[in-house]
């Protein structure tokens, strides 16, 4: 069976001791087997490493990374950074940031005293100019780095399409699905991501399908997305937005759920993980933040 891993950080709450109540409280759930952890987030400076590796479950044993917090910052201020980047200059910015996370994630295994992350997240960026070859180029080079025991996956985000607003507008599957094959990788799909991409609950299916049928589908995650304004943001938002009915507007139900684990399930290997990663109401309890999670949890074991 994948593990049923949860991206707290979206739903954690404010505050030092609400966020170590939070992780108590996922921690003594027996359907979670880990988190999805951003970088840089408290993975960045010593001092929260120290804090993180102190109060994240000790049992939790099959977490990840996302490097998508900060392939974004940089994305923002220099639109040329990014590991598919076709400008030299973007492309070596990009590199470094993942030297950081290699030397972030090894003192993080030290004072977890163990290497429990699983899988790290990368993407294509940047938006709209991320060029297939050079993507190929920038994996050669994270091949030849020691990632503690973690293995890579190319997480695919909204490609770009011309004459629609991207939200990360990076390159499109069938690129990344052949990325992964040449180079050995896994690829991880998050359901809101694509719908946002096609404007449809369908286009989640289609992508699980296509990588699945390739051989090259290790993770499936779901944030739920929307046409309409909601209190997480604009329509079309990458904005992780609960399931329906938790959230009125998002596309994401328990049958697209089903639908979508049912496409996974096609790849004649399992999956290496599921998992959930949604944004809660700023007010919500601890429990309540966990009820949002849960519940997606079981529309995927239904």
């Amino acid at each position: 069976m994948p593990s049923f891993i949860v991206g707290a950080y979206a739903s954690l709450p404010q505050g030092r001791e609400s966020q170590e109540s939070y992780y108590d409280l996922l921690g003594n759930q027996p359907w979670i087997d880990g988190t999805e952890l951003p970088f840089p987030g408290d993975l960045m400076e010593s001092a929260d490493r120290i804090w993180l590796a102190a109060h994240l479950p000790k049992h939790w044993r099959s977490n990840t990374i996302t490097v998508i917090p900060g392939t974004m910052q940089h994305v923002w201020k220099d639109p040329n950074f990014g590991l598919a980047s076709p400008d030299e200059d973007g492309r070596k910015a990009a590199l470094a940031f993942m030297k950081q996370l290699r030397e972030a994630l090894a003192d993080f295994a030290q004072w977890r005293d163990g290497q429990d992350v699983k899988f790290i997240e990368i993407h294509s960026a940047p938006t709209r100019i991320a060029s297939r070859d050079v993507m190929a180029k920038s994996l050669e080079a994270l091949a030849q780095l020691d990632w503690s025991g973690a293995r890579l996956v190319i997480e695919h985000c909204d490609r770009y399409i011309e004459g629609q607003k991207p939200e990360k507008g990076f390159l499109p599957i069938e690129d990344e699905i052949a990325l992964c094959r040449e180079a050995g990788l896994g690829l991880t799909v998050n359901w809101g991501r694509s719908v946002v991409e096609g404007r449809t609950a369908a286009t989640a299916v289609e992508h699980v399908t296509s990588a699945a049928e390739a051989g090259v589908l290790s993770g499936l995650m779901f944030s739920g997305a929307g046409p309409e304004e909601t209190q997480y943001g604009y329509g079309w938002i990458d904005g992780h937005l609960p399931m329906n009915p938790d959230e009125p507007t998002s596309l994401m139900d328990a049958a697209a759920i089903r639908g979508a684990v049912a496409a996974a399930r096609t790849q004649t290997r399992p999956l290496d993980y599921l998992g959930a990663k949604v944004c809660v109401p700023k007010d919500a309890s601890i429990e309540e933040r966990e009820g949002f999670l849960e519940r997606i949890h079981e529309a995927v074991v239904a």
